[in-house]
Formats: C-alpha cells, sequence, structure tokens
C-alpha cells in the first residue's frame, strides 16, 4: 500500500523547521494529537511544519526514526527497548498513553473471562509481531497462571477479528483508542456482545505509546524536539476537551475513516491520557516498572537500562495550566 502522507497547513515559510512524523500505523483516533496541533495553529506558533505520515508497525516506526527517516513518531517502550537492544538510539520524550491501553476481548455469550485464570484452557490470538506473544506469558505468570495452560496463536491482523467473531479463538488482543471500537462494531453487526480483560487491572502498571524521537536530535537540536513536544501535547489537551471538533478535524484529513470508531478511538484516548500528575510527562519509577515487564519478556541481554527509554525534561505542556502557547 502507497504511503499515506499529510502535508502540514502551517507555516510555509523557509524559516519554520520542517519534519516528518511517523504515525505507525494507518490514521486513526490515536494521532489527533498532532492533527490538531496542525490545524488549531500550535506548531506554526512554535515554528515547526510537520508532515505525519502512515507507518507500518510500531517497532518499524521506532527503527525508521533511529535511522533518520522520520524526526519524530508514535511509539511504545517494547519498541524503544528493542531498538537500544539492537545497537539502536531511539528514546521516548514524553508519554501519551499513561497506562497500558491493551487487554484481551473476548464474546461475552461465550465466556465470562473475570480474571487471569480464566483463561487457562483457552485459545488467545494476537498479530505475529505483536507484544501479545512475548508478554502475555509474563503477565499471566505475574497473576499465578502457568502460561503453558493458555494458547497463544499468531495471527495475521487482518483476520484476528473475524476469528474471534467466528469462535476460532477464544480471546483476542484488543486496544483502547485503535482497534477495541473496530471489535465492537464487528461484534454488534454479528448480534453479539463484546467485553473484555483488562491487563492493567492485574498486577500491571505501565506506560503505553507517546512521543519517540532520536539521540542524534535530542543532541543536535534539543530546541525542536521541546518545542514539538510541547506543540504535539497541546494539541492532544485540545482535542480531548473538544472530541467532537477533533473527530470533524480528523475526518477531514482522512475522509475515509469511520466516524463512530473515530469518535471512540478519541473518547478513549482521553481516559488513557488520565493521571494524577502532567500528562506527557514520565515518572522513573513507572518507567522503572515498564522495563521490568518489557525485560522478562524479551532477551534484552543487560544492554538497555530503564534510564535508556526516554529522555527527561522534553514534556513540558505549562499551556495545561496557563493557555499560554509553546
Amino acid at each position: 500500500m502507497a504511503a499515506l502522507a499529510l502535508s502540514a497547513c502551517s507555516d510555509s515559510s523557509t524559516s519554520a523547521s520542517r519534519v516528518k512524523y511517523n504515525m505507525a500505523w494507518l490514521p486513526q483516533g490515536s494521532q489527533i494529537g498532532v492533527i490538531a496541533a496542525i490545524d488549531k495553529g500550535f506548531y506554526k506558533a512554535a515554528g515547526i511544519e510537520v508532515e505525519p505520515v502512515r507507518g507500518f508497525g510500531g517497532i518499524r516506526t521506532v527503527n525508521e526514526i533511529d535511522q533518520g527517516m522520520f524526526e519524530f513518531g508514535y511509539g511504545d517502550p517494547v519498541a524503544v527497548a528493542l531498538n537500544r537492544a539492537n545497537g539502536g538510539g531511539a528514546r521516548m520524550i514524553s508519554v501519551i498513553n499513561q497506562h497500558w491501553p491493551a487487554g484481551l476481548c473476548f464474546i461475552s455469550g461465550r465466556h465470562r473471562l473475570t480474571q487471569p485464570a480464566d483463561l487457562a484452557g483457552l485459545k488467545v490470538g494476537g498479530g505475529q509481531n505483536s507484544p501479545v506473544q512475548a508478554l502475555l506469558p509474563v503477565w499471566l505468570s505475574r497473576n499465578g497462571v502457568d502460561p503453558k495452560t493458555v494458547q497463544i496463536l499468531q495471527l495475521n491482523p487482518s483476520v484476528i477479528v473475524a476469528s474471534l467473531i467466528e469462535g476460532r479463538i477464544d480471546a483476542a488482543e484488543c486496544w483502547r483508542g485503535n482497534s477495541w471500537p473496530q471489535f465492537q462494531k464487528e461484534a454488534r453487526r454479528a448480534g453479539l456482545a463484546l467485553d473484555w480483560l483488562e491487563y492493567g487491572k492485574f498486577n500491571l502498571d505501565i506506560y503505553g505509546s507517546g512521543l519517540v524521537t532520536s539521540d542524534k536530535l535530542i543532541h543536535d537540536n534539543p530546541g525542536l524536539v521541546r518545542k514539538f513536544a510541547a506543540a504535539t501535547l497541546q494539541g492532544y489537551h485540545y482535542a480531548i476537551d473538544h472530541p467532537v471538533e477533533a473527530r470533524q478535524m480528523l475526518l477531514a484529513h482522512f475522509p475515509m475513516l469511520d466516524s463512530g470508531i473515530t469518535d471512540a478511538q478519541i473518547h478513549e484516548l482521553a481516559d488513557l491520557m488520565r493521571t494524577p500528575d502532567a500528562a506527557g510527562g514520565i515518572d522513573p519509577g513507572k518507567m522503572e516498572r515498564t522495563y521490568a515487564f518489557i525485560a522478562a519478556g524479551y532477551p534484552l541481554k543487560g544492554k538497555v537500562t530503564p534510564g535508556d527509554l526516554y529522555a527527561p525534561g522534553f514534556a513540558v505542556d505549562d499551556h495545561r495550566n496557563t493557555g499560554a502557547t509553546p
């Protein structure tokens, strides 16, 4: 599929810093902060011109940022840890999803999954490159469930929803702000009721996706990194405060999107961003917990430390309280 790009409607002067942003996948509600920052002029006020481009998965996105193909992108701590374990220099500068957004969807008429132990003897499906393959066994073990009692299947992402609806698997990994609304839509179409078992409610308090850049850009142009992070966070805050307008903005740029799914993704994003502290910031203790969970599932071989996953000091969003632009 051809790359999907969006030219920024911002400052076209030669003085603007032009950057490319990798959305990690096709455009969806999780990317509304970048679109809002473009449409509301937050990047323009910061002297930045941003071009969002579709991505092909989080791991590839983070690697492409490290390789200099993109200045910024949307990625999670797993992808950053794997990049650095292989000698890369990608790093998170802000967390958007303050909570890990995944869980296991299931058809409520077929199963009643209220705790991890209920998964014993069942089939769980996830994408070939999904974290479910490495991290679900760790989560099960943390909750006293032998991972060998749960059959984890690697499926093509295009067939996961159908496999769940048709009963070929008992549960599937779903992501709030991403695939959960799509699963709901297909379940309703089939006359079924969907429910889910959320990882975060059972011994899992870790970060999800956020803004990623490279060590090189942080070293060469920290001012640009700081301005991009601040303007993008301003866009996310504006979007969750104005969800109807945010949906309209996203649909105007990408009219092929489903309005109902996009609306649900934006509202779910608001829940994922909620935290007692300033959204976008990174707490060292929580990042250490995130690292420990990742290291239990992936062979990082001591090449990565918790501090390697992020750069502090770039997620400054004082505008949330003051109304100031970055």
